[in-house]
């Protein structure tokens, strides 16, 4: 029952917020109750590294014909490093967010988001894979144009359409493939295509629907065009915890979907997915160096980070998987973190506009000592987790034979390293231009001046991101036995359809 649990946490919290929304501490309440999931998720991947995967068929329906959660290595890690992510928001948000903003519902929107990615990460079919995406994304919509600002609707409806035309092209891609194959558990339908020996040319189409679903939802190439046109526009706190969850979901969907069916088909996938990760990481990187607003680079970004995700799954090696879980693990961590930290910049300062910035090192540098950790853990600089990511990834495409992508993944990393360099000296180093009045914008209902909350969050992640660099071995070991398991997924087939 424990693999159902980080579903059903965040459900309960969101009829205690629906019951008690104008409860003065909502707030620390919702903290608390993230730090809770924090803690079931540490169970949970204790539990699953103990025996490799646990699964519940929900009202006791024998898969393939029930609905089964499943969590392995690889998920388990997800649910963990959500929840790490969640948390940080949620305490963020306690001295960073308006009174107007938490009493419209802001923490069971929140939770709403945590419950469907743990259940996006748990699915072990596709139909409630999609259910849970749209579970994230109903709820994603409202945080967005939470507030009614213009910028903020502006944002959301570029948001909306984009991420509805995926869920169409999604659920249209299940119809076709339950057609043909008259199944929706993921692991029956790994098992059929094996038994088909070649996949047959009839799924293509299905297929090929979900990928551009998953590509859509994951900002990649050429489908990215939506993330940085609204993520620059609800509050920080929110685009922190979209950045750190959101497309990651659709990226971690694309690993799941790759390892247990279209590596198969790998002549016509595996091109595809190498080309698709190199144009994200260098289209992704080269539009970021020409932005000048915080977090409009920071997005642009967050494109070019999951293209190394994907680089490391079209290598197909368990050194290349290994790499693409570190990675995205590590940038769901420093990104959120890097956004909390734009976030703090404009309570100070009333904007985000690098020009117009300046001298915040002098004034806050504890803050300071904060962004360089994220950003230039983003850049893969020792000895911070973002280098030991692109270590891996950069190692295994040597490995693979993959070297001119590696030696591309390699100057990309020098393309972001100039954005953070950019981003640090525009806004912590250099002078405050001179005759420039910044005003605060204050909301309706004062934002808090207190900020204790909010150097918490950013600090515990700030620490993290520096611990999972120095202490990287046990986290690399546990990131390869997660990628075996997902090469050689007999594993996960035979345990969920026999239970062995």
């Amino acid at each position: 029952m424990i693999t159902a649990l980080p579903v059903f946490l965040p459900l309960a919290f969101m009829i205690f917020a629906l019951l008690f929304r104008h409860y003065h501490g909502r707030e620390y309440i919702a903290v608390a109750a993230s730090g809770l999931n924090v803690l079931l998720s540490v169970f949970l991947v204790f539990k699953v590294h103990q025996t490799g995967m646990i699964s519940v068929q929900m009202g006791d329906w024998p898969a393939p014909y029930g609905i089964t959660l499943i969590a392995d290595r690889f998920s388990a890690l997800m649910v963990l490093v959500a929840s790490i992510v969640f948390m940080a928001a949620m305490a963020y948000s306690v001295h960073s967010l308006d009174t107007r903003r938490k009493s419209f519902g802001f923490y069971m929107f929140s939770f709403g988001i945590l419950m469907g990615v743990n259940g996006s990460f748990l699915a072990g079919d596709i139909f409630n894979l999609y259910v849970w995406f749209e579970v994230m994304l109903m709820a994603s919509f409202i945080l967005m144009s939470h507030g009614g600002d213009r910028n903020q609707l502006e944002g959301s409806i570029k948001y909306l359409i984009l991420n509805l035309i995926s869920s169409f092209l999604f659920v249209a891609g299940i119809g076709l493939l339950y057609g043909k194959l008259g199944t929706l558990n993921m692991a029956d339908i790994a098992q059929k295509l094996m038994n088909f020996g070649t996949m047959p040319s009839e799924l293509n189409p299905a297929f090929i629907l979900i990928f551009v679903g998953f590509a859509i939802k994951g900002a990649l190439v050429p489908f990215f065009f939506w993330l940085p046109a609204s993520y620059h526009t609800p509050p920080p706190v929110v685009t922190a915890l979209f950045a750190g969850l959101l497309t990651k979901v659709g990226i971690y969907s694309l690993i799941r979907f790759y390892t247990l069916f279209f590596h198969q088909n790998a002549e016509f996938w595996q091109p595809l997915v190498l080309l698709v990760a190199v144009l994200s990481m260098v289209i992704g990187v080269i539009t970021a160096t020409s932005q000048f607003e915080f977090r409009k680079v920071l997005s642009f970004h967050i494109i070019s980070q999951v293209g190394y995700v994907v680089m490391g799954l079209g290598f197909f090696t368990v050194a290349g998987l290994a790499g693409a879980i570190f990675f995205l693990a590590h940038n769901m961590i420093s990104k959120t973190n890097a956004f909390l930290v734009a976030g703090y910049v404009h309570k100070q300062k009333g904007t985000l506009d690098l020009k117009t910035l300046g001298d915040f090192y002098k004034q806050h540098p504890l803050w300071a000592v904060f962004f360089f950790i994220s950003a230039f853990s983003l850049a893969g600089l020792p000895p911070l987790s973002g280098f030991i990511g692109k270590y891996l990834l950069i190692k295994a495409g040597i490995e693979a034979e993959y070297t001119i992508i590696a030696l591309i993944a390699l100057f990309v990393g020098f393309f972001t390293l100039f954005s953070m360099v950019k981003i640090w000296m525009e806004v912590f180093w250099k002078k405050t231009p001179e005759n420039e009045e910044i005003t605060i914008k204050k909301e309706q209902n004062e934002i808090p001046e207190n900020v204790r909350w909010m150097t918490w969050a950013s600090g515990a992640m700030a620490l993290i991101i520096v611990l999972a660099g120095v202490f990287a071995t046990p986290v690399v070991d546990y990131c390869t036995q997660a990628a075996q398991s997902l090469i050689n997924p007999e594993e996960y087939i035979n345990f969920v359809l026999k239970g062995q």
